[in-house]
């Protein structure tokens, strides 16, 4: 564990929330959750309460539930607010109801990742977890084993 690393996600329902404390556990990295005044999809605007700082980061893991197909408007808020992140590196993993990816899953990410880019910040893993699939599991395991790599010095940012 490098204290330049943080977990930070979003949840509305506890399934992201459960795969960033595995994530945090296995790994010993801070884990900090992005609060909003609400959880409401119907809200027009997401009103942050606490936004978890990346100042002093170097690697960032962000997680994100899918809401109604796309990126939730809190995440979207979240990730909006932040400054440049030039220096910085982030994996990201999303978890969805639907059996398919591309049914929110692969959106969401990709929004994600064009937030960060548009930053100056790098991206390299992004994973879709299906929280329904019995290979749920094994997804997250892969997730770990990505995460367990970057941090044994095995992966660099231009080997994913």
């Amino acid at each position: 564990m490098n204290m330049r690393d943080k977990i930070i996600y979003y949840s509305k329902t506890g399934n992201t929330e459960s795969v960033a404390k595995k994530l945090s556990q296995k790994s010993g990295i801070p884990i900090e959750k992005i609060v909003a005044t609400s959880d409401d999809p119907n809200q027009m605007v997401a009103t942050i309460v606490f936004a978890p700082s990346v100042k002093d980061v170097s690697f960032v893991i962000i997680g994100s539930p899918v809401h109604g197909f796309s990126l939730p408007k809190v995440t979207k808020a979240y990730l909006e607010s932040l400054g440049d992140l030039t220096g910085k590196t982030f994996d990201l993993f999303v978890t969805h109801y639907f059996p398919f990816a591309g049914l929110g899953g692969k959106q969401t990410l990709n929004a994600m990742k064009k937030i960060i880019l548009s930053k100056n910040g790098q991206v390299n893993e992004v994973i879709s977890i299906n929280w329904t699939s019995r290979k749920r599991e094994k997804a997250i395991a892969a997730l770990i084993q990505t995460l367990s790599l970057w941090n044994a010095g095995k992966l660099s940012s231009s080997s994913s």
